[in-house]
């Protein structure tokens, strides 16, 4: 038997009864999962089963996703997180069982407490995963519409005062993470944006359509107390993760998430008087209907209407 690991993927090569295999488990896809796969396949060759039609797993299907499309997201790593986390209720399944393990996930999740949001991100992997399923012809039927997300999922509305997100900087001991949560609290820049923009031009950070999430290009002001700032800023997912995680435990602060530093850079800059629409732009949404969550914010509007009303009765 080999398994050995190439890059960050898991490989397998051996001989069985004259023939030689070899193939690789996917980036979710571990050693374990390396040898379970040769132990397989040795198992159809003595039992005379290779080379007849496979019954695919749920395991298989998410390999694949992930190799495919799953790989040209943005968010690649946050999904290889929470398929870790789905892979642990779907462990050797057949693939026509992705629904019942879509049941077993929701119940276990919430029993153990997770938020509706997180339980709901799982469920649409394992529902875009059937969907893809059948489109590949792996399912005889369209099961993805089976798997129902949870109701009740709320917006996070956790905004940070200058104070608060100087403490969680300060606790940061490391300085390159440190600047980057003094960054995004004051850009909204998101997670992958921040870690992967390279230019500023005319005092702004140019984010380009790579690199966004909505694949449409912006620019953001450079915060007026950052005019030295250079781009990258040259950490990795993982630092960043990892010295986050740390930051916020010390600051006494751990409900706090990196992507509230973003929900953060709103309001400040909807109480400092910018519009709705001057949100949309700097946060690089595409529709009203995501920034209408910091209306209660924009008061400054309210109040020259008002002003002007005002005016128009007492004339």
């Amino acid at each position: 038997m080999s398994a050995f690991k190439r890059g960050n993927r898991w490989h397998y090569r051996f001989r069985v009864s004259g023939k030689d295999f070899s193939g690789s488990v996917g980036p979710a896809g571990s050693k374990a999962d390396a040898v379970a796969i040769e132990a397989r396949i040795r198992a159809d060759v003595l039992s005379g089963q290779l080379g007849k039609v496979p019954q695919r797993t749920i395991d298989d299907a998410i390999a694949q996703w992930l190799e495919g499309e799953a790989s040209r997201l943005r968010s690649y790593q946050t999904i290889l997180s929470q398929t870790r986390a789905v892979m642990n209720h779907t462990n050797g399944l057949p693939l026509p069982q992705i629904v019942n393990a879509a049941h077993a996930l929701k119940a276990a999740s919430i029993k153990s407490g997770l938020a509706i949001s997180t339980i709901n991100r799982r469920l649409a992997l394992l529902r875009r995963v059937a969907n893809l399923a059948h489109e590949w012809g792996w399912l005889t039927d369209p099961l993805g519409s089976r798997i129902k997300l949870l109701p009740g999922e709320t917006k996070r509305h956790i905004y940070l005062t200058p104070a608060q997100v100087e403490h969680l900087a300060d606790c940061c001991e490391h300085a390159t993470v440190a600047l980057a949560i003094r960054l995004a609290a004051r850009t909204g820049l998101r997670e992958g944006e921040l870690l992967h923009v390279t230019t500023i031009h005319d005092g702004c950070i140019v984010v380009d359509p790579q690199i966004s999430k909505t694949g449409r290009p912006r620019l953001v002001p450079v915060p007026a107390d950052m005019e030295s700032l250079t781009l990258p800023i040259g950490i990795t997912y993982n630092t960043l993760r990892t010295w986050f995680e740390r930051a916020r435990v010390k600051a006494d602060m751990p409900h706090i998430h990196f992507h509230d530093l973003r929900h953060t850079a709103a309001s400040w800059w909807a109480q400092s008087g910018a519009t709705l629409t001057m949100l949309r732009d700097l946060l690089g949404h595409t529709t009203f209907a995501e920034t209408t969550r910091y209306a209660h914010l924009c008061t400054s509007d309210l109040k020259r209407g008002a002003a002007d009303m005002a005016r128009r009765i007492t004339q």
